[in-house]
C-alpha cells in the first residue's frame, strides 16, 4: 500500500510539478505561433492591395515578378545554352586591348555567340525593323554603335575611371512564376555586349521617342543586377543604409542600395556548384560593404535576406538606363560579437566601397516619406519602389524583427 502511493505521489509530482507547466508552456507558444501566422497572411493580404499604390507612384521601374508571400529562395535560376556576344568592332578591337579592356575567355577561347545566341541576334535585328531601321541598314548600324561604345570605354578608361569587361548573364524572358518558385532563365553574354544594346536602346528611344519591344527584350536585357537594403536597429527602430553613389557605376550621382551588384557565375564559391542568387548578395555585403563570410553568423539572420521582387528600370536623362534588377533586403544585428563600429570600421576597407558609393546615410522607416520628398529628383528608381515596400511591409507588422534575428542567430551559433 505504502508502495504504490509513494508511486502515486511521485506520478502526481512529476506531473504537476513538471509535465502540466511543459504542456501549458507547449501551448502557449503553439497558439502565439498560429497568431503570428494568421496576422501575418493578414499583412501579406494587405501588402498585395498597396503594391498596385506603390507601382503607380514608380513608373520607371516596372515589376515582372514578385514574392508576393516572402518566401525565402523564391527567386531561382537556369541557365541556358546560349551565348549571345556582340563582338568588339574591327576598327576599335586593338585600341580596347592596348586599354585593358579585354574580350571574355571562356574554357581558353575567347566568348562568343553560338547557335542559340544568333537566334537573340536576328531577334535585335527584327526590334531594329519594328523601330524602323530597314533591313540593309542594320549591320551597320549595329556596327556603328559598338564603335561608339568602344569610345566611350576608352575615354573613361583615360580618365582614370574603372572599365573592364566581365561575364555576364542576361535576361532570357519573361520569369515563370509557379507555386512556390520564380524561375529565371539566362543566358550568358558580356559587359561589352550589354553597353551595346544600351546603348542602341537608347538611340532608338532618341530616334523615336519610345521603343518598340512586343515583349521580346531579351537582347536589350543583358546584365542582372541584384540590389537591396540592409536594415539595422541602434535602439531607436529599424532604419535603411543608403548609398549614395558614386560617378564610376551606374545610378551615379544618386541615393541608391546599400548594396548592388552583378549576378555572374563567378558568385559560386565551389565552381561545380551553380551560383545562386544569395551567393550575390553575399558577396556584394562582403565587397561593398565589407560583411565578409565568416561574420554571416554573427549578424545576418538567413531568413531576413530576402528578394521582394525583380523588374526593369527605365530611366531618362543622363541616367537613361534599361535594366534587369531583383530587388532585395538583409537585415545586420548589432551586438557584443558584432557592433555598429565594426559595421563602419568594415566599411572604411570594402574592397569596392569607395567605387561604389561616397558615403552611406541611415534613414529611419518611420522618415522614409520625408526622406524620399527632400531626395525625390536624386533617389533611383527602384531603390524609391523597394524603400516604399519595406516601409509598407513594417507598417502591416510583417516585416520580420531585431528580435527575429538574435533568436535566429543564438540557434545558429
Amino acid at each position: 500500500m505504502d508502495n504504490n502511493f509513494t508511486i502515486w505521489l511521485l506520478i502526481e509530482v512529476i506531473l504537476c510539478g513538471f509535465g502540466i507547466p511543459l504542456l501549458i508552456d507547449f501551448c502557449v507558444k503553439k497558439i502565439r505561433e498560429n497568431r503570428r501566422k494568421n496576422a501575418k497572411q493578414e499583412g501579406l493580404v494587405g501588402y498585395k492591395k498597396e503594391l498596385k499604390t506603390i507601382d503607380h507612384k514608380n513608373p520607371h521601374y516596372d515589376v515582372l515578378c514578385r514574392n508576393n508571400d516572402l518566401r525565402k529562395d523564391y527567386f531561382q535560376h537556369n541557365v541556358l545554352d546560349t551565348l549571345f556576344v556582340i563582338p568588339f568592332p574591327e576598327k576599335k578591337r586593338e585600341l580596347l586591348i592596348q586599354n585593358d579592356f579585354n574580350p571574355v575567355i571562356m574554357h581558353e577561347r575567347e566568348m562568343m555567340s553560338n547557335r542559340q545566341g544568333m537566334k537573340l541576334y536576328e531577334q535585335l535585328k527584327e526590334l531594329l525593323t519594328l523601330n524602323g531601321i530597314a533591313a540593309e541598314n542594320q549591320e551597320a548600324y549595329i556596327t556603328q554603335i559598338a564603335e561608339e561604345t568602344a569610345d566611350r570605354f576608352i575615354i573613361d578608361i583615360k580618365k582614370g575611371k574603372v572599365r573592364f569587361n566581365k561575364y555576364l548573364y542576361g535576361i532570357n524572358d519573361k520569369p515563370k512564376e509557379q507555386n512556390n518558385a520564380c524561375i529565371i532563365n539566362v543566358y550568358e553574354s558580356d559587359y561589352f555586349t550589354f553597353k551595346t544594346t544600351t546603348n542602341i536602346y537608347n538611340a532608338l528611344k532618341k530616334k523615336n521617342g519610345f521603343v518598340l519591344l512586343n515583349n521580346q527584350y531579351a537582347p536589350f536585357l543583358n546584365s542582372i543586377g541584384v540590389g537591396g537594403f540592409v536594415i539595422v536597429n541602434r535602439g531607436e527602430g529599424d532604419e535603411l543604409i543608403w548609398g549614395y553613389r558614386g560617378s564610376n557605376c551606374q545610378s551615379g550621382g544618386y541615393w541608391h542600395f546599400s548594396y548592388d551588384e552583378t549576378f555572374t557565375h563567378d558568385d559560386s564559391n565551389n565552381q561545380d556548384q551553380a551560383a545562386t542568387l544569395t551567393d550575390c548578395i553575399k558577396r556584394a555585403l562582403d565587397e561593398e560593404l565589407g560583411i565578409n563570410r565568416e561574420e554571416d553568423s554573427t549578424c545576418l539572420p538567413p531568413s531576413q535576406l530576402t528578394i521582394l521582387d525583380g523588374g526593369i528600370i527605365h530611366t531618362e536623362g543622363d541616367d537613361n538606363r534599361f535594366e534587369f534588377e531583383l530587388c532585395s533586403f538583409v537585415r545586420v544585428c548589432f551586438s557584443e560579437q558584432y557592433t555598429f563600429d565594426d559595421f563602419i570600421h568594415n566599411y572604411r576597407f570594402a574592397k569596392d566601397a569607395e567605387l561604389e558609393t561616397r558615403c552611406l546615410k541611415l534613414v529611419k522607416i518611420s522618415e522614409l516619406n520625408q526622406f524620399i520628398r527632400d531626395n525625390e529628383d536624386i533617389i533611383s528608381p527602384e531603390a524609391k519602389a523597394l524603400a516604399m515596400k519595406i516601409k509598407c511591409l513594417a507598417e502591416l507588422n510583417i516585416l520580420p524583427s531585431d528580435e527575429d534575428g538574435y533568436h535566429e542567430l543564438s540557434r545558429l551559433q
